[in-house]
C-alpha cells in the first residue's frame, strides 16, 4: 500500500471512530435528557414488542425518538426484559429511568381504603369499577370456594373482609382483592386472639366472636371504649340478658332501615337480628370490624357493667346496676 492510499485509509479510519463517538455521545445524550413534562400513564399489553413499546412512547410523547430508546435498549440487552403493565412516568424522568422502570416491572399502583364497621354492600359501593363490575363484589364476598381456602367458618362473607388500604393495579382483579382481605381478616383475627384474657372465656366459637365484634365496632367509634362496650355485652350473655343493641335491628332491617329506629322495629320479633327480643348473639357478624374490635373481643375489660348510653358526644355513660342505667338515660336522653 503507497504512501497516498495509507493516508486515505486512516483518514476513514478516523472518520468512522469519529461517527461512532459522536453517535455513542448522541445516545447517551438522548438516554440522559428529561422527556418527561407530566404525569403520563403509559401501558404495555402482553406481548408487545420492543418496536411497539418504543413507537407507542413516542407517539405519546414520553420519549422524543423511537429510534434511539431501540437502539439503547438492544445495546443494553435488555430487548426481552421490558415487562407488561400499566406504568406511570413523571416529569423529569429520562429514557434511561423509563428503561429502568419497564424493566424493573414497577407498575402504577392504586390505593383502595375501606373504612372500619361497613357492611359488604356499603364496601362494594366503595369499589371502583375498574376493580369490581356491579355486584361482583357482593357475589364473591360470599363465594364458598373463597370462603372455604381461607378457613371461614360462615356461609357469608360479613364480618372477614378485613377493613384496610389495599393496594391494587390495573391488572388486579375482584377475586384477587377479596381473596387478600379474607386472607387478611385471618392474618388479623390470628393477632387478635393473642391478647384473649381469662375474664373473656366464654365459650364462643370464632363467629361468635366476630359477630361480637361487629356489634362492638358499630356502638362506638372511640378506641378506649370498645373493651368495655365488649365487658357490657359478655356480662349481659353471662346472665342471660338480652343484648338489646340498635345496630342489630338495624341490621336486620336491611334496606327497610330509614334512618328511623321505631318502637316497632324493636317489638318485632321476626328478624333473628332483633336483639331487643331475641336472647344472645344474633346469627352473625353485622358489619367487618377492624383490628380493635377484634382485640376487645378477645380481651373485654375487667368491669361489672351491664348497661350504657350515649352522652351524644361520641361517648358512652357506663353502668353496672339498671338504677344507675336509668338516671344516665334521663341526664343525657330524656332531658335531649
Amino acid at each position: 500500500m503507497n504512501a497516498g492510499r495509507r493516508r486515505y485509509f486512516f483518514f476513514l479510519l478516523l472518520l468512522g471512530l469519529g461517527a461512532v463517538s459522536f453517535a455513542a455521545a448522541d445516545l447517551a445524550s438522548f438516554a440522559r435528557r428529561q422527556t418527561v413534562l407530566a404525569p403520563t400513564l403509559f401501558e404495555v399489553q402482553p406481548g408487545s414488542s420492543l418496536s411497539t413499546i418504543s413507537k407507542q412512547l413516542e407517539q405519546q410523547k414520553i420519549i422524543t425518538s423511537a429510534t434511539r430508546f431501540t437502539l439503547i435498549v438492544r445495546i443494553r440487552r435488555l430487548a426481552n426484559r421490558l415487562q407488561a403493565g400499566e406504568y406511570e412516568f413523571q416529569p423529569g424522568d429520562t429514557p434511561q429511568a423509563i428503561i429502568d422502570q419497564l424493566v424493573s416491572g414497577r407498575i402504577k399502583q392504586y390505593q383502595l381504603t375501606i373504612p372500619e364497621g361497613l357492611t359488604i354492600r356499603e364496601i362494594s359501593r366503595l369499589m371502583p369499577s375498574r376493580l369490581c363490575q356491579n355486584g361482583e363484589f357482593e357475589q364473591l364476598a360470599d363465594d364458598p370456594a373463597l370462603l372455604k381456602q381461607w378457613n371461614i367458618p360462615a356461609a357469608y362473607g360479613e364480618g372477614y373482609l378485613f377493613p384496610s388500604t389495599y393496594p391494587y393495579s390495573k391488572a388486579t382483579t375482584c377475586r384477587q382483592l377479596v381473596s387478600q382481605m379474607l386472607k387478611t381478616f385471618t392474618e388479623q383475627f390470628q393477632l387478635a386472639s393473642t391478647t384473649a384474657t381469662t375474664e373473656a372465656s366464654l365459650p364462643l366459637s370464632r363467629h361468635e366472636l366476630v359477630t361480637l365484634a361487629s356489634i362492638i365496632q358499630k356502638e362506638t367509634g372511640r378506641l378506649e371504649e370498645m373493651p368495655l362496650i365488649a365487658a357490657v355485652l359478655i356480662n349481659r350473655l353471662r346472665k342471660g340478658m338480652r343484648l338489646e343493641c340498635d345496630p342489630t335491628v338495624i341490621y336486620g332491617l336491611g334496606d327497610g332501615f330509614d334512618g328511623n329506629l321505631r318502637k316497632k322495629d324493636l317489638l318485632d320479633a321476626s328478624s333473628p337480628y332483633n336483639t331487643y327480643q331475641h336472647r344472645g348473639l344474633p346469627p352473625g357478624p353485622i358489619c367487618n370490624p377492624g383490628i380493635m374490635a377484634l382485640k376487645a373481643a378477645h380481651a373485654p375489660a375487667p368491669v361489672d357493667y351491664l348497661y350504657f348510653v350515649s352522652r351524644n358526644d361520641g361517648s358512652h355513660q357506663f353502668s353496672a346496676t339498671y338504677q344507675d342505667h336509668h338516671k344516665a338515660v334521663q341526664r343525657y336522653q330524656q332531658r335531649r
